[in-house]
């Protein structure tokens, strides 16, 4: 990623983009049928793995059971960039919660699709927009 260790944590890639493909599901399912339990469940999700429970994240116990089924290796990278990327998704989910919650229903659904074609870069090419964000920003940083 082109960043050293922040937290010298690890995370296996192979989730994080098995995860990142089950966000894109619920969120085009979002697009097509605008319901606030689907958003409640990304909401969900992405505040207990932002807060460092994972263990509580449906997704990630569904990802790691897609990712032992298909017998993919473990692929462990750095999780700083990873972090910041699931942080940043959240705001967006957040975003979109309290944007349907007050019947903007259409704007919800554009911040839920910019949130679907950033996991779709991750889960199609590997491409994390978060984590460049994250790699611009502490190039910004240490200009100062």
């Amino acid at each position: 990623m082109g960043s050293c260790p922040v937290n010298f944590k690890k995370v296996d890639q192979n989730v994080v983009r098995i995860m990142a493909g089950l966000v894109s599901a619920i969120g085009v399912i979002f697009i097509i049928s605008p319901q606030l339990w689907l958003l409640a469940i990304l909401l969900y999700d992405f505040l207990v793995r932002s807060l460092s429970y994972k263990n509580a994240s449906p997704l990630f116990h569904l990802a790691r059971l897609i990712a032992k089924t298909l017998g993919l290796k473990k692929e462990d990278i750095d999780a700083g960039p990873k972090e910041f990327a699931l942080k940043m998704g959240f705001v967006f989910v957040f975003i979109s919660f309290l944007m349907f919650a007050s019947g903007e229903v259409v704007v919800a659904a554009l911040v839920v699709a910019v949130l679907v074609i950033c996991a779709f870069l991750e889960v199609a090419f590997n491409y994390c927009i978060g984590c460049q964000i994250y790699i611009l920003l502490k190039r910004f940083k240490k200009l100062f």
